[in-house]
This record gives C-alpha cells, sequence and structure tokens, in this order.
C-alpha cells in the first residue's frame, strides 16, 4: 500500500495532465545532447551575484522575482510536483509566467541561476554532480526567448545559505524593521511568535494549487497593503509559480514585492536568531 502511494506521487504529474509525458522525455533524452550548443546565445548575458542581488532590491526598494528550470517545465506542459507540495499544469498560469519572464521596468528584478545555466555538461562531471545537468536543460534552451540583452538579471539562490554563504542577515534586519511586512505563504501558523518590520501581517495560502486561489488572495494582499502605505510595505510571497504572478502585479501596483520561495525555511529563521 505504502509503495503503491509513492508511486502515485511520483507519477501524478502525468496523472493529472497525460500528455506532460512528451515534454518531459524531450528534456530528460533530446535537450539533453543539444543544450549546451544554446550557451552561444548567452554571451551578452548580464548578471549581479548573490551579494548584488540583495543590494539591488534592498538599496532601490525593488521587487524581485526568481525562476529556477521549473519554470520552463510549467510552460512546456508539465505541472511541479515535490514531495506532498504541487501546482497542476494550468494554461493561463503558464501563459502569466510568460509574461513574467519577458517583463522589463526599474522597479522589478527578475532572477536566474546563470551559475548552472551557464555551464557546460563537462562542468557538471568535473564537480561530481552528472545527474544535476538535466535540471537546467530547459532554461538552457528556452531563456533566450524571453530575456532582454540590455537588462542585467539577478541570481535566484541569493536568499538559500547552501549556495549564498555570506548572507548579510544585518542588512535584511535592518531593511525589515522599517517595513510593514505581509507574508504570503502556507501554514502560517508556524510563524505566530515571528516579529520582522515595524508591524508584521499573514495572508493563507494554499498549501497546493495556489494559483486555483489566486483572484482571492491577490485582492486580500491589495487590501491589506493599501492600510500600509506604498513606501513602507513590503510583500513577502512563498506559494510556487503563483508568487511569480502575484509579485509582478504588486509592482504595478508600486509596492516591493519579494518572491521568497524557500526564504521562510532557510535564511528567514537566521535572520530571527537576533531579531
Amino acid at each position: 500500500m505504502n509503495g503503491r502511494y509513492v508511486w502515485k506521487n511520483r507519477y501524478k504529474k502525468f496523472l493529472d495532465n497525460p500528455k506532460a509525458i512528451i515534454p518531459f522525455f524531450k528534456k530528460r533524452l533530446y535537450y539533453n545532447f543539444i543544450a549546451d550548443k544554446q550557451l552561444q546565445y548567452y554571451a551578452d548575458f548580464h548578471y549581479l551575484d548573490y551579494a548584488q542581488t540583495i543590494d539591488e532590491i534592498i538599496d532601490n526598494n525593488k521587487s524581485i522575482v526568481r525562476f529556477g528550470d521549473e519554470v520552463f517545465d510549467m510552460l512546456q506542459g508539465i505541472g511541479l510536483y515535490y514531495g506532498n507540495w504541487r501546482q497542476r499544469y494550468d494554461p493561463d498560469l503558464a501563459q502569466k509566467l510568460q509574461e513574467v519572464l519577458a517583463s522589463r521596468g526599474p522597479n522589478l528584478l527578475v532572477c536566474f541561476n546563470p551559475e548552472f545555466i551557464l555551464k557546460d555538461k563537462n562542468w557538471f562531471k568535473k564537480e561530481g554532480i552528472p545527474e544535476q545537468y538535466h535540471f537546467w536543460t530547459n532554461s538552457k534552451m528556452f531563456l533566450k526567448d524571453y530575456y532582454h540583452k540590455d537588462m542585467t538579471y539577478g541570481s535566484a539562490l541569493c536568499f538559500t545559505p547552501r549556495y549564498n554563504t555570506k548572507i548579510d542577515y544585518d542588512k535584511l534586519k535592518n531593511f525589515f524593521q522599517k517595513k510593514n511586512v505581509i507574508i504570503v505563504t502556507s501554514k502560517i501558523k508556524r510563524f505566530e511568535n515571528i516579529q520582522l518590520g515595524k508591524t508584521i501581517s499573514f495572508i493563507e495560502a494554499p498549501e497546493n494549487d495556489a494559483w486555483q486561489e489566486y483572484e482571492n488572495i491577490k485582492k486580500a494582499v491589495l487590501a491589506m497593503a493599501e492600510k500600509s502605505g506604498k513606501i513602507d510595505t513590503l510583500i513577502m510571497v512563498s506559494m510556487g509559480p503563483a508568487a511569480k504572478i502575484l509579485v509582478h502585479e504588486m509592482t504595478k501596483h508600486v509596492y516591493a514585492a519579494w518572491d521568497t520561495g524557500q526564504f521562510f525555511d532557510l535564511a528567514f529563521k537566521e535572520i530571527q536568531k537576533n531579531s
């Protein structure tokens, strides 16, 4: 019984959307052979390192959206499934993600994983992680269709201590202290005793398939943000790919919003130690 559950959970992306099997095998087989040839298109790719990425959003009060290879899975028709978490494939969500990927504006920093995307297969072999090469093949294949050569991009793993080992937690804490912080995530009870910013408010997001509740979440965020003032508000969102759409829309409303992802389970804990 347990084995059957594990099997269903692992392959649910295909049970929910059988067509996903085609782009899945393209990524794992065909794209693996031709992805490195796409690196020629990224010769003029300008990006910030981890520290510069955090400095950019803090010093200029910018929003941030972070894209890993999984966003291209969604664009190719594959839902996202990790353990018990999922975001089922939705064509409307895929379309909105494309708009964010291609966006350009002074108040939004778009981030990718250049430290992996721009490395060829031999680099992964030398690092002893050849099996991880296919994690980045979609980005190599399709990022060129969305990015602008005259833009500067950030590093998506800037909040992840495993990669950014020199996070300036003091700078983050000082920034938060000036803000009315709105946190949009699931299981908000785990943050009951947290103090962060001038004020801190929470909006509960679904643990799964947040996109299906997107409009209700957006309305709740806007209603709460309007009470805080645009300059003093920081919206931090963790709800899968739907977070990127919400950050994009909040930026249009002239709010600073962060697509934080695992920030709540990683860097956030470290910030709290000395708050």
